[in-house]
């Protein structure tokens, strides 16, 4: 919650924690407490048009644009926990997560969105993903591949390294492509809760694709903005693209109910759309409003509903 002087409390962070590993899972999603039946989840093999306020069921432009969100939508894998990690938020005696988990290789995952694609075709450097680097004849033509995520799914570069990038997991039988963590951009940010993975690979098919569709998503944005921009304050309609439980991806639909503002620009959002354990990280989509800029990583929950990580937006 946030108290009269504006200051920030956290609440529950929602990475999934899989102590027992990924045999947890099943049971997470059973005994889920958080949204017990995930009945606001709709899988996005299911989403259409029709699981929009009616004001959307005839536009494919919105279904196209979630779609598109969803194709850069990653889940978040990592399978250490860095010795650097705080023991409390910043200012105050709320504990920070998996302090105590400090060194282990308890797996946690998280939710991301690619946000950047970079192709390197004139560089003095060769590519440094890992059949590269066992290789006589690395590429001298690769890309990278910046992920946006939430601090406390990935809090630095030791956590970054051992973290695992899945791409096109929209369902069980979807293939899947996976990308190994090289580092993260910055210094960890733990007040604003974003964090900026960064992945390399000579699979120029894979980096012309995303580069595509990360372009694509942005035209998409503000010709949706550019139409529904007037009904913003009637709808609030909110979206968020997630793995809740490390399960294939899905879509929830809700409202903004209120932001608070830091510094009079740093900006947190409060939304109704469902979350779970495994949706930290992931993009947060508000659709028409053009003061905010879709980057907001969801974060957490609290005594005010489900929040986002802060941006200057």
């Amino acid at each position: 919650m946030t108290d009269e002087s504006g200051v920030f409390h956290p609440g529950n962070h929602e990475a999934e924690m899989c102590y027992g590993g990924e045999a947890d899972l099943h049971k997470h999603v059973a005994e889920c407490k958080k949204n017990p039946g995930h009945k606001g989840f709709i899988p996005l093999k299911d989403f259409n048009t029709s699981c929009l306020p009616s004001r959307y069921h005839d536009d494919e432009l919105v279904s196209k644009t979630i779609k598109t969100l969803a194709a850069i939508t990653v889940q978040v894998k990592t399978k250490f926990t860095s010795l650097e990690r705080p023991e409390f938020y910043p200012g105050t005696q709320v504990p920070y997560p998996c302090y105590n988990d400090r060194g282990s290789h308890v797996m946690r995952l998280g939710t991301g969105r690619v946000y950047d694609v970079y192709k390197y075709t004139e560089s003095d450097r060769t590519c440094r993903c890992a059949k590269c680097q066992v290789s006589a004849t690395p590429s001298k033509v690769w890309g990278e591949i910046r992920v946006l995520t939430a601090t406390h799914v990935v809090f630095d570069a030791s956590e970054a390294r051992q973290t695992r990038c899945v791409l096109g997991f929209d369902d069980n039988k979807s293939p899947v492509v996976c990308l190994d963590g090289w580092g993260v951009e910055g210094r960890p940010d733990i007040e604003r809760d974003w964090c900026w993975l960064s992945y390399v690979t000579c699979d120029l098919e894979l980096v012309d694709e995303l580069n595509k569709m990360c372009w694509r998503f942005k035209d998409l944005l503000g010709e949706v903005s550019y139409k529904y921009e007037r009904f913003f304050g009637v709808d609030k309609l909110t979206v968020i693209v997630s793995h809740p439980h490390g399960c294939p991806k899905q879509v929830s639909v809700g409202q903004l109910t209120h932001k608070r503002k830091r510094f009079g620009f740093m900006t947190r959002y409060w939304y109704t759309t469902c979350t779970c354990p495994g949706s930290s990280g992931a993009p947060v989509y508000m659709l028409g409003y053009v003061e905010w800029s879709y980057d907001h990583p969801h974060s957490g929950s609290n005594s005010e509903g489900n929040y986002s990580g802060e941006w200057s937006f």
